[in-house]
């Protein structure tokens, strides 16, 4: 891997939606921003530079050039659904320097932390949720690196892991659920998860090798999630048909429903 050239990434929303959501608000110093838990990103990347030893880049990535950055590209954007929902992409290299990319995001019917707040035992999930998102137990093991504790552009893993069911390398309403080469399920291919356990949602821990997300933050810091510190979520503790919860930092939460045999 060692010879594998890639960058760092971090995708934000944009979203004039979420400026008066008070809990998106108090994560940026009190002060509301359209960007979805825009400071939770700048620590993710400075992180991730740590993580892979890109000392450098740790160093000259400051919060004044990053808020900097992510409104340049806000404001250049001349595309669809200008002054509406953005998804915006930072990709750093090692030399420091940050690539943009903005495309239209889906717009938000609700609060994106809704689905945190309900339980499996809910007769009814609320219409703002949307549909649930299909959830396919993976076929083979997805081995735990830095790839996958970190995100980048290396993403050959999650690649492979969609191919297994005909997915296209993106979007789409299914999903691929990980496990890694312990038999414990660490994450989707595009989204962090928790599983309905004990009277808790419950998400991977760390050492499983998954992402440490940008949501998945915020909702631990909240208390609407907790690592699992009993081993519970293996693949073969998986029930077909159960929900799960599921996010990342551009649709906030959602729910999904697993299934174990083939598409």
């Amino acid at each position: 891997m060692t010879d594998v050239v890639y960058q760092l990434v971090s995708t934000i929303r944009y979203d004039p939606f979420i400026l008066d959501l008070p809990w998106n608000s108090a994560v940026n110093y009190a002060q509301p921003s359209p960007f979805m838990l825009l400071p939770y990103h700048f620590d993710r990347l400075r992180s991730a530079a740590a993580m892979h030893e890109w000392q450098d880049t740790f160093a000259s990535i400051s919060w004044t050039l990053f808020q900097v950055t992510c409104r340049c590209a806000i404001q250049a954007y001349d595309g669809p659904a200008k002054g509406g929902p953005l998804k915006l992409r930072l990709a750093l290299n090692r030399a420091g320097t940050f690539t943009t990319t903005v495309i239209p995001s889906s717009p938000l019917t609700a609060d994106p932390i809704l689905a945190a707040h309900i339980s499996p035992s809910t007769d009814r999930l609320h219409r703002s949720l949307g549909e649930p998102i299909t959830l396919f137990l993976d076929r083979a093991p997805t081995s735990s690196s830095i790839f996958t504790a970190t995100k980048t552009t290396y993403r050959n893993h999650y690649a492979e892991a969609r191919a297994r069911f005909g997915l296209p390398d993106a979007g789409g309403t299914a999903d691929v659920l990980l496990w890694n080469t312990k038999g414990m399920v660490t994450e989707t291919s595009v989204r962090n998860i928790a599983f309905f356990r004990s009277g808790r949602w419950v998400t991977p821990h760390d050492s499983t090798g998954c992402l440490s997300g940008v949501m998945r933050r915020w909702l631990l810091e909240q208390g609407l999630v907790v690592t699992d510190g009993q081993g519970w979520l293996s693949k073969d503790g998986v029930q077909e048909g159960e929900l799960v919860l599921v996010f990342n930092a551009v649709e906030g939460c959602r729910i999904a429903v697993a299934h174990l045999g083939k598409v």
